[in-house]
């Protein structure tokens, strides 16, 4: 980086908290991954690449993820109430 210029803000900053067995953590984290290969390569964020690049192209790592593991991704619902398979609503958010 040349003297005086400031690195470019990421689109996927660091946060403070995460769940490494949800689904949307853990695609934020391999987005976040290969956004940091760019930026070490030089490109410049909203200009050589979008949020949704980067979520496309974690996309694969994501889904070999889910197929690795034995429960698979937890996915959170963005609800007030989730239902279960068996018609009960046990979580609240």
């Amino acid at each position: 980086m040349p003297a005086g210029k400031k690195a470019p803000s990421p689109l996927f900053p660091r946060l403070e908290t995460m769940d490494a067995s949800g689904f949307s953590d853990t695609l934020y984290a391999a987005a976040a991954n290969i956004e940091e290969s760019l930026l070490m390569a030089g490109a410049t964020p909203g200009e050589d690449y979008t949020r949704l690049d980067l979520l496309r192209l974690a996309e694969p790592y994501v889904v070999e993820l889910h197929r690795q593991s034995e429960k698979g991704l937890r996915v959170l619902y963005p609800a007030e109430t989730v239902w279960d398979e068996h018609g009960q609503a046990p979580h609240r958010s």
